[in-house]
Formats: C-alpha cells, structure tokens, sequence
C-alpha cells in the first residue's frame, strides 16, 4: 500500500468545514471525510513547527529532548524506513525550516523538491522590486529585513501569477504522472501559517470590517494589543488560506482518483498546530508573552483524517487521545512494513478497524527555546491540565473537558487532588522518556538549564549520532 501524507501547517481542528465550528468553506476535506476516519482528539505533543517535525520524522516523543533544530541521528526515520523496504520516497514543500542551516530534514528521501520564497525565506535578491503592504508596518510581527524579504518574495510570485502553496501542490500533482509502483509522500504545504496573502478569490466568501486593517502578519501575544476589527479580519484572512488549501487538496486529490492511484494509497491530512484568534485573550502562538506558553484547544487540537482504500472507518469520528508520534507506526502498518521497536507512538489503524484506543494520558509542550519554558498541558479523556512551571501548582490550571471542551471554566479550586495526579503523572512520562534530572527541573519548576546542562546534552547528542553511524549508515539500502 502506498502512503501520502499532507500536512498543513498552522490548521485549526475547529477549521475543516464538516466540522460546522466555524463558518469556513474546506468543501474539498469535507468530501474526503466521507471518505476518511476522521480522529476527533488528536493533539500535539511537541510545538512549534520544527519540533513536531522532528516527532513525526521520528516516531519519538521531542520536545523534552530535543530544542528547534537538525533532524537528530538516533534511528532512522521514517522516510528510511520505506527505503529500506523498497518504496521511493518523495518530499515536496514549501516549509522554510525543513530546508534551512542543513537541518537534514530531507534526509532519506529520493526526490525532494524544496519549493523556495516562502515568507521571509532569502530567495530574491536585495534589488529586487517589493509588494506594497496592506496595513501599517509597525503592526507587523517580523523584523525590517525578514519583512523586506517576505516582501520581494511575494512580488516574483505574483508576477508568475501563482504562491508556493500552488506550486508546492502543482510540484505533487506532476510527480504522480510518473508514479512509481510503491511509494511514500511528505506533502509539507506551510499554509494557513502566516503570513495570510491567499489570492483574493479566497477571501471573497468572508466577512470584512472596513474599520479594521489587513494585518496579515500580526504580532504574537495578546489580543487586546489590535483593535477588534483587525482581529476580525485575520479571522477572515486565516480562512482565505484554509480555503486555498483545501482547494489544492482538492486538485491534488482529482488528479489521484483519475490516474487510479486511490485504489492502493492510503491518504493522511494532518496539520501540527494551531492558532489563538481572541480566544483565552490570546492571539497567534504567543511564546513571547510574561507567562508560560500556554496550549488550549485552539492551538493544541489537530486535525486528523485517514482515507483508506478499503474504506476502513470511513465516514466514521474516531475517539480517543492520540498524537503525532502516532503517525510513524500508523504509516508503516498501512503501508505492510514491519514495526521497528524504536517508535514509541502506537499505530491507528486498528482504531480504523474498531478497535478502542489505549492512550489514556498525552502531554504537550514547547521545547524551552532561549531558556523559556511553557506550560504543560496534560490531557486525559475527562481533564485538560496546565501546568505552570513558573508558579507550580499555585498558578495551573484544570478544566473538565466533556463539560468544557474549549477551557473556559477553570475547577482546579475544587479538584486539586486530580490536579496533583495530573502533575505526578507527568513526572512519570519525562521519565519514561529518559529525560535528564536538569532538563526536568527547567520543564517542571523553570529551574536554569546551564552551561554545564547544555554541554551535556549537546555531548549526547553527539554519542546517538556516532552510534547511529555504527548502527544505520547502510540501513535504507538494506544494510
């Protein structure tokens, strides 16, 4: 069986359209829901976008262990994998951050194709022409020059005529005139990730507040530092872009049924967070504000669809807790390959045969980039936690999630014994995973992560390294 996984970036469960949460039209996804397992509780673990790439690559729990960089040599990857077992493997995207400081992202793939000028990415030179902005500069989150890059970028595009987003589904949909017999695809499409420039066709179906600005690129951190009606329209901007994905998918998804290819592929739509638009006084993914990061349901809810051949759940919402490390092992058992023992995520596929699920406890996090630290929020089927590694337990948070699905009404005053389980539980999974004493201080009590830890962590890295090469170096060729 054949593998293609799309995942979009920035994709707000609460955003497919069949859903009926928002008023957002994804026509496209909706019809492939009808053909798909649709995972209702599927959440990060490891944000932002890198960290989770490093998950999903790896089939291994991150953010404990690993900061915003280089895809680690400790196993091989998924991509590998399917090497290894005589599929050909290909990543098309347009995500800056797979490509950039030699991160090794494209590291077992045999065609890659790195579809370049995506936001402030340096792919046009300084002399080349810039689009005018569509609100005042100072509203805007990037610096000066990434702007200035972002900008001419955006004006060699548009003289094309098309956006990475197109060109990244345009890229796939040319891959498969010539589709080996066995293959595996990693569709890496960064929209709806700001900044929000779909064409405008797009956005014609959304309200507009003409007292408000087009602030397509906003400033992470509190809501309240815009004015309601620009919040307004980001809202209307991030569905324009939700929209144009859709649309590709829908193209991309034609292309597939008439050349036959969907009677032996199986298709997977995820995305690896989301986005605060007001909710929680919150407004993007605010990793620079005076608390702890903070992951509710708008950033940490993850849409999750899985279209089998066989029709294997389709049309059918899947309960039950599961997360992007999940996706290694479901990968390789829909695709006939033997599990390895080093994955730690449990495959799906038999959810999509009816089974129950058996992850009864997920945690999300951010890696403590620069030393700061986020909250941790720990979910089970009835509690959502968030932890404050700041002010510990004294500054968490508890809400009952059948009740309260959204975290509006915190209960932790009359529930602190669950809390405290909640919190112990936590101290359990950091160590399943082996992380060290000094990194579990920094997660759990904002403790200083020194030189000395860092030193440490860096020498461990370098060990896996040399004892993947010892291990693995001939592993995709069968070695």
């Amino acid at each position: 069986m054949n593998v293609i996984v799309i995942c979009s970036d920035t994709f707000r469960y609460d955003h497919l359209g069949f859903l009926k949460k928002q008023e957002v039209q994804t026509p496209n996804l909706d019809k492939l829901a009808t053909e798909s397992a649709a995972f209702s509780d599927f959440w990060l673990c490891s944000f932002p976008t890198l960290v989770n790439r490093i998950e999903v690559f790896s089939g291994r729990y991150a953010f404990p262990l690993f900061d915003w960089g280089a895809l680690p040599y400790e196993f091989p990857v998924l991509s590998e994998v399917f090497q290894r077992h005589g599929f050909k493997t290909a990543l098309i995207a347009d995500n800056l951050h797979l490509f950039e400081n030699q991160f090794g992202f494209d590291r077992g793939f045999d065609f890659v194709n790195h579809v370049p000028g995506q936001t402030h990415e340096h792919f046009q030179p300084s002399s080349a022409p810039m689009i005018d902005l569509p609100c005042l500069e100072e509203k805007l989150e990037p610096p000066a020059r990434r702007l200035e890059r972002y900008r001419r970028n955006a004006w060699w595009y548009r003289q094309q005529g098309t956006n990475t987003t197109a060109t990244v589904f345009r890229s796939a949909i040319e891959w498969f005139d010539n589709a080996p017999g066995k293959f595996f695809m990693w569709i890496d499409a960064f929209d709806p990730h700001e900044p929000w420039d779909a064409p405008s066709q797009f956005l014609k179906p959304y309200p507009w507040n003409d007292k408000g600005d087009a602030v397509f690129w906003p400033k992470s951190g509190y809501a309240n530092a815009y004015p309601e009606a620009d919040v307004e329209n980001m809202r209307s901007l991030y569905k324009a872009e939700a929209t144009q994905t859709d649309y590709w998918v829908g193209n991309l998804l034609r292309r597939l049924r008439e050349k036959g290819l969907l009677n032996n592929t199986v298709v997977l739509f995820c995305s690896d967070h989301g986005y605060y638009f007001g909710e929680h006084g919150l407004l993007g993914k605010p990793m620079r504000i005076d608390k702890p990061t903070p992951i509710y349901e708008e950033l940490g809810h993850i849409p999750l669809l899985i279209r089998h051949p066989d029709a294997l759940g389709a049309g059918q919402t899947i309960p039950g807790l599961c997360q992007p490390p999940d996706l290694y092992a479901t990968a390789l058992e829909l695709a006939g390959i033997p599990g390895v023992d080093w994955a730690q995520g449990h495959s799906l596929l038999p959810r999509l045969k009816g089974s129950t699920g058996n992850q009864s406890f997920a945690v999300g996090g951010c890696h403590p980039h620069s030393g700061r630290v986020s909250c941790l929020t720990a979910l089970t089927d009835e509690w959502c936690f968030l932890y404050n590694p700041k002010k510990q337990l004294a500054g968490s948070e508890l809400y009952h999630r059948p009740s309260d699905p959204t975290q509006t009404r915190d209960v932790i005053a009359d529930n602190r014994h669950i809390a405290q389980q909640l919190f112990h539980n936590l101290g359990v999974w950091l160590d399943s995973l082996g992380v060290s004493v000094a990194r579990q201080k920094q997660l759990l009590y904002s403790a200083p992560f020194t030189r000395w830890n860092n030193l440490q962590h860096r020498f461990r890295v370098v060990t896996k390294r040399q004892t993947y090469m010892r291990r693995y170096k001939n592993y995709s060729r069968g070695g």
